[in-house]
């Protein structure tokens, strides 16, 4: 690497410039993000001048920050722990990217050597998550005359047969880099492996981005509910038995763990003290122990109340919370529940939902819904005629010839009507990229084999290629990716303009977890003020006292989230 690219390489990874530490109260800060406080550029929030130029170069479109970018940089930059809560498509992740490559490089003196060392540590749920992070990084340090070896900047460590504890560890001791991104499970492998390389006592950041999807927690119920018991039972399961990114917090902040078990009967005047002088720019009073970011679009309270009361993780002398506008507030049946949701049907961010009733007869919606007005134009219907008139040229999409020995005669693990019913809207009304997303135990190479049987261009989300470049050159045909639950939380897919579910999202019952779901899913539409679609197709099924129809459920889902069903015309 020549010098004009160790020198940029430097400029991502070490910020020569501190930003000025931001006053704060001696106490907990809680802000909601609002118009007013949104800086006219990201030089404004501390940002290194290297790193715009390099952002300005990568992602053109990119040109101010959003108002919660604009409130938890300047902390991640000072040092604060960040409890961050924002709708999806706001710009979390991104931003936390950016802060991070901002922040100063670790670097120790072993002799006369100097080597450099981990500086932040982000955990995600799956390998597209951390593989889009990565290419921004990528992105943002190639988009110049001389690109730099990505290597010491970023690294992502995920579970990919043996390779991260072969390969990636390897890489780790070599050349450790500013920004290491993993899942919790191959983060925890390399631990047991190998612990000293990934410098865990050194780190000056660790990030949780998805924390709600990676860290369980038990709500609250009241003793005198039938419920009671079992959610007493879930609590205690989850102490027994914590997740691995529990497990892995413990290790990193066992020192705040006993910190904070210390404090928990100081007198107040001390605390007020401390909090004084960690607000006047006293870093000594950070006990030299990492910040911590914690990250999501739904953070229920039960899950709040456990990071703030009882993790033992968070600094709270340098604390700061932050809650996106929302635009919805909506009080559940529990009366004592109220969040906050950012999707409000036809307006806010122009998400269109609709839910399809399938049966052996028809596919229909569902009752209730209202007709639209008026659609964007990138999201207008494709003419049916245009599609399977007799002029209509189709190109018949091929499955593997494994695929069809493996699946051909077999039973279907999906309901025929409904998938049936996926590849017809897909085919009259998506342009360009649509996502399916599929319980989380569903065969995704099945799906995808039937799907192209029907003749869709469907095929499984794989987050380092296509999907990630989001430079508006669309695709020769439609592209129908298929996922599911479990790997879909996060993804920014720039083509997107339609998410099909499939069945109850997190279903059968719904609760919060399944409210929360469906907000996240929805999500990956709608990212920065576009528009888009959101279609369920459920089982069409006879009510009947006592039972509760997948349509019903449907229904109480969108009014959670203050949202109601539109049409889907070519079903009317």
């Amino acid at each position: 690497m020549g010098r004009s690219a160790e020198a940029l390489a430097d400029s991502l990874a070490q910020a020569t410039r501190q930003p000025a530490v931001e006053k704060s109260k001696p106490n907990v800060i809680t802000t909601q993000a609002t118009a007013t406080l949104k800086p006219a550029s990201f030089d404004d929030l501390g940002l290194h001048p290297p790193i715009i130029a390099s952002l300005n170069a990568a992602f053109p479109n990119v040109k101010v920050p959003t108002e919660t970018q604009a409130k938890f940089i300047p902390a991640i930059l000072s040092g604060k722990d960040v409890l961050l809560k924002d709708e999806t498509g706001s710009g979390k992740s991104f931003g936390l990217i950016l802060a991070l490559l901002n922040k100063p490089r670790i670097s120790s003196q072993e002799k006369k050597t100097v080597s450099r060392r981990i500086t932040s540590l982000v955990l995600v749920p799956h390998r597209d998550l951390a593989h889009q992070l990565y290419h921004w990084i990528a992105r943002m340090a190639s988009a110049t005359e001389d690109p730099v070896d990505i290597t010491s900047i970023a690294q992502v460590i995920v579970r990919d047969g043996q390779a991260h504890l072969t390969d990636g560890l390897r890489a780790l001791r070599n050349d450790p880099p500013h920004i290491l991104i993993g899942t919790p499970q191959a983060v925890m492998d390399v631990y047991k492996k190998d612990p000293a390389s990934l410098q865990l006592s050194s780190l000056s950041s660790v990030v949780v981005d998805e924390v709600d999807y990676l860290i369980e927690t038990a709500p609250k119920k009241d003793p005198s509910k039938s419920f009671h018991k079992a959610a007493v039972k879930a609590s205690r399961k989850l102490l027994a038995h914590p997740g691995v990114t529990r497990q892995l917090l413990d290790v990193i902040f066992a020192r705040r763990k006993g910190l904070n078990e210390e404090r928990q009967d100081e007198a107040g005047y001390t605390q007020y003290q401390r909090r004084t002088e960690i607000a006047a720019g006293d870093n000594r009073r950070t006990e030299g122990l990492p910040q911590l970011v914690l990250s999501s679009a739904t953070l229920r309270r039960h899950l709040t109340n456990y990071l703030y009361e009882e993790s033992g993780w968070l600094n709270k002398d340098n604390l700061l919370k932050v809650k996106g506008a929302g635009r919805a507030r909506v009080v559940h049946e529990k009366k004592d529940t109220t969040e906050m949701y950012p999707h409000d049907g036809l307006g806010g961010n122009g998400i269109l939902h609709s839910v399809l009733l399938v049966s052996d007869e028809r596919i229909e919606n569902i009752a209730g819904a209202v007709p639209v007005e008026s659609e964007s134009e990138y999201l207008q219907p494709i003419d049916a005629q245009a599609l399977f008139g007799s002029e209509a040229e189709a190109e018949p999409v091929v499955s593997e010839p494994e695929w069809v020995e493996k699946y051909a005669g077999t039973p279907t693990p999906f309901n025929p009507n409904a998938m049936e019913a996926i590849a017809t809207a897909f085919a009259l009304d998506v342009p360009s990229v649509a996502l399916l997303v599929l319980p989380s135990t569903s065969p995704v190479q099945r799906a995808v084999y039937e799907l192209r049987e029907m003749g869709i261009n469907a095929r499984r989300v794989e987050g380092r290629s296509d999907l990630l470049r989001g430079d508006g050159s669309g695709q020769d045909n439609a592209t129908l990716l298929v996922s599911t639950l479990a790997t879909t939380r996060g993804l920014d897919l720039p083509e997107l303009t339609h998410v099909f579910i499939l069945g109850i999202p997190d279903g059968p019952t719904v609760n919060g977890k399944t409210v929360d779901a469906y907000v996240h899913l929805a999500g990956r539409v709608g990212r920065f003020g576009r528009g888009g679609k959101v279609v369920t197709v459920v089982e069409k099924e006879e009510e009947s006292e006592g039972k509760t129809t997948q349509g019903a459920r449907m229904e109480r889902i969108l009014a959670a989230v203050n949202a109601h069903a539109v049409r889907f015309g070519q079903f009317d």
